[in-house]
């Protein structure tokens, strides 16, 4: 997975952010959707590997001018991937952001099942998951 580390790039208020001392420390904390587009991306990258989306959030219905919640099971987790023909479930969380009890459900189903259940706060610590996972 040699280069990962180097093409995946964070975006910080409108700032490419690399690996130079100084714009180490222009970083800021990173949105949960920036994470989950970087965990595609690295994922994505690596050969025999595929990450997916799933979005769980509802949508604002304009004609009916009401809220429709997400047509998805509770507790799904924000990116599926197969990584090398394993099942890895990646649940992103962002600043003071929690797993809820129906995400704690759903990781321990995950891994009764043999599947993976990785809770993600930051592109750094995927980065890491991911090159050690690599590694097995």
């Amino acid at each position: 997975m040699p280069g990962v580390f180097f093409r995946v790039q964070r975006q910080v208020h409108g700032c490419r952010v690399g690996n130079s001392r100084q714009s180490k420390m222009l970083l800021k904390k990173e949105t949960a959707n920036r994470i989950t587009a970087n965990i595609i991306r690295a994922v994505n990258m690596q050969p025999g590997c595929v990450a997916y989306r799933i979005n769980n959030v509802g949508v604002w219905d304009e004609a009916k001018q009401v809220h429709r919640r997400g047509n998805t099971e509770k507790g799904l987790p924000d990116v599926i991937a197969s990584i090398r023909g394993r099942f890895v479930a990646i649940e992103v969380k962002a600043g003071k952001d929690r797993l809820s009890e129906d995400q704690k459900r759903r990781a321990f189903e995950i891994e009764k099942a043999g599947g993976v259940y990785f809770e993600c706060r930051s592109t750094d610590s995927f980065l890491v998951f991911l090159t050690n996972f690599l590694k097995k």
